[in-house]
Parts: structure tokens; C-alpha cells; sequence
């Protein structure tokens, strides 16, 4: 007859023997397509076989990045990560959400789960309705991060905004707080469509894919019924994009999704010269060489009006787009504090984008109001 005590030793090693067979799913069994991106080249979700947990793989999310690949494991169910994975763990359906972009509180926002998010950077820059009127409760990182703040909001996972190297130091002290968190690449997509498509990564952190998967699918829908609308325009006029900052005037390469933005509702891009992934700085002079031919003006900065616009510098007098009144700003949603919606929702309303955008270079295919840009007299 066995005795107690070896019984339970029995049924503890049975135990263990199983726990360990279960921790040895490596992570190179999570290669099953869980959601593969049709415009967004940044990021994809895998699965594994036997497992509801999902791996978010991200490359490159920030400029200049080249073969950079991270992972962040989603776990479900209390499943642990796998053997062999040393990146975040994130519970999957976050409910403490610090977002240090506008962007994700827009993409957040319009998943319907603005309600999670508990810290902010700059939060009087921000002109989201759900957070301005929650700025008691809502907590200002600031533009760096208030660890003592962090630690106190005990937060699931923290979105952060890609700049490289320069965020090394706030991984590594994220590890050490044991604070997970997650690179957004979002900035760095060539395709208005493929920007929106990144609120199905937030969608699968707050345990909702399907439901990011399908509130995305209606943005192509809508977005390409307006482009078909510019499909047979034969006049295309062109576009100049900016104002200097310090002295350095950066233009969108050829391949940017403002160069999209503006081929899809029937205009031209003036500036040809780039054609790479980034932006890229021009001349000054070249600019102002620019601005004497272009047809149209855009995204001039802050200014609300032709003279607050030539009282920055007295050579955009001479531009051609002042001169025939067609130089508008994308800042029209602006609130008094200086947050601008445009650098928030339209990330997920690309479609709205190219509808002022027609409204603009054709208003005669499209009646609807401005919504993002103004027009500047």
C-alpha cells in the first residue's frame, strides 16, 4: 500500500512534468497568420497552434530603422509566453492604456475604447473631447515620462512613438519597472490606408480584433468611392506642401502618403526630387521657387490667415497660391489651447483627408464643408 505522502509526491512530479511539456512551445511555432496587413507594411499578429495567445510582430517603427523586428507576446487564457521569447508581455484586454501620441487616442477613440486610456503626453495639446473633459483623471506624462506618475497609474501597457535610439533609455527603464509596453510605427506607413490600419494592433491589446477588423474595413470602402471620383480628372493642378522650420524646409518624398493623398484626389505634387522613405530638408531658395509656380498651398504651419501667412516672411508674397487665394491649412479643428485634431483623428479618417482634399483641388466633385482644412483670405 502506498503511503500519502509518496502519492502526492507522485502526482507532484506528473504535475510539474506537464507544466514543463507545456512551457516548451518555442516561438517558432507562432508563424500561423492571425491578421496580415493588406496596407499597413509595419506590423503583422501570429498564432500558434492550441494557443488563444497572439504575437504582435512590429519592424522598423521609426525612421531610419532597417532590419528591426519586435515582438510582444499577447497573453490569453494565463498562457505563458513562449520558450525563447525576451520581449513584453502584455495581458491581452489592456484596461489601464497610457498612449505618448495623439495618435493612439484617436485610433482608441474610434474603436470605442477611449475609456482605457489613463495617461497622456501633453494633454492641453490635445483636442480629443473624451480626454479634455477627464483631465482630472487622465494624467500628463509629459513630453518625456514621469516615472513616478507611471508606477502610481499601474498601467497594462504603455504606446509609445518611435525615435530610435533616443527611447533606449525608456525601454530599458520600463523592463526594470516591469511596465510593459509597445512601439506604434504608425507615422512611418506610405499609405493613408495602411496608417489606419495600425487601430487593429490596439484592437487586438484591448482584446477586440474583430471588432478593429471590421470598423477598419469600412475606411477603404469609403476612401476608394472618393478616389473614383478623381479617376478621369484630366486637369491635375499642383501642390506645395509646408513652411520652414529653423530654418530648414522639409518636403514629403514622392513616396509619402501626403504624395498619396495628393495623387488620389486628382493633384499634383510639385516636388519630385525625392523620391525615397523619409522626408527630406530643400533649399530655401529652391522652396521659394517652389511656391512662385505651385497652384496650391498647404499645411502652411499655424496661420489662419494670407497675412498672418506673409508676415512670417515677406517673400510668400510672391507666391503664386497667394496671389489666386488658394493656399488653405490643416487647421481648422484647432482648439484654444494649440491641439490641432488633424494630428489626431485623421489618422483613422483618411477618407475625410481626401475629401477636403477634392473639396479643395476639384470642388465641383465634391459639395461637402471642409473639415480639417481651412480655407485662408
Amino acid at each position: 500500500m502506498k503511503s500519502p505522502i509518496l502519492t502526492v509526491a507522485l502526482l507532484s512530479l506528473l504535475f510539474l512534468a506537464s507544466c514543463i511539456t507545456r512551457n516548451k512551445t518555442s516561438i517558432e511555432t507562432f508563424n500561423q497568420d492571425v491578421y496580415n496587413p493588406e496596407y499597413a507594411s509595419g506590423f503583422k499578429i501570429l498564432g500558434a497552434e492550441n494557443s488563444a495567445s497572439t504575437l504582435i510582430q512590429i519592424t522598423n517603427p521609426w525612421q531610419g530603422a532597417k532590419d528591426v523586428t519586435m515582438s510582444y507576446f499577447i497573453s490569453r487564457n494565463g498562457e505563458q509566453a513562449p520558450a525563447g521569447f525576451n520581449g513584453p508581455v502584455i495581458p491581452a484586454g489592456a484596461k489601464q492604456i497610457v498612449c505618448m501620441s495623439s495618435s493612439y487616442i484617436a485610433m482608441l477613440d474610434e474603436l470605442g475604447e477611449i475609456n482605457r486610456i489613463v495617461g497622456v503626453s501633453g494633454i492641453d495639446y490635445i483636442a480629443n473631447p473624451y480626454i479634455l473633459a477627464h483631465k482630472d483623471s487622465i494624467k500628463d506624462m509629459g513630453p518625456e515620462m514621469n516615472y513616478e506618475l507611471l508606477i502610481g497609474l499601474k498601467p497594462d501597457v504603455v504606446l509609445l512613438y518611435g525615435i530610435g535610439d533616443a527611447q533606449t533609455a525608456v525601454t530599458d527603464k520600463l523592463k526594470e519597472l516591469s511596465i510593459p509596453y509597445l512601439y506604434m510605427g504608425e507615422y512611418l506607413e506610405e499609405s493613408p490606408l495602411g496608417k489606419a490600419e495600425w487601430m487593429v494592433v490596439l484592437s487586438e491589446l484591448t482584446d477586440n480584433r474583430e471588432k478593429g477588423i471590421e470598423i477598419f474595413r469600412e475606411i477603404p470602402e469609403r476612401y476608394y468611392a472618393l478616389k473614383a471620383l478623381t479617376d478621369s480628372v484630366k486637369q491635375r493642378p499642383t501642390v506645395m506642401f509646408n513652411t520652414p522650420w529653423n530654418d530648414s524646409w522639409v518636403m514629403p518624398s514622392t513616396q509619402s502618403y501626403m504624395a498619396r493623398l495628393i495623387a488620389d484626389s486628382g493633384a499634383d505634387y510639385i516636388y519630385k526630387e525625392n523620391n525615397s522613405n523619409c522626408s527630406t530638408p530643400i533649399g530655401l531658395e529652391t522652396a521659394y521657387g517652389l511656391i512662385q509656380k505651385a497652384d496650391y498651398w498647404i499645411n502652411v504651419g499655424s496661420v489662419n490667415t494670407l497675412d498672418e501667412l506673409k508676415a512670417v516672411n515677406p517673400k510668400f508674397a510672391d507666391a503664386k497660391a497667394v496671389h489666386e487665394k488658394s493656399v488653405y491649412n490643416n487647421n481648422l479643428r484647432s482648439t484654444p489651447a494649440g491641439g490641432n485634431d488633424y494630428w489626431e483623428s485623421a489618422v483613422v479618417r483618411p477618407d475625410v483627408v481626401l475629401r477636403d482634399l477634392i473639396h479643395i483641388f476639384h470642388p465641383e466633385l465634391v459639395s461637402d464643408s471642409l473639415y480639417y482644412y481651412r480655407h485662408l483670405e
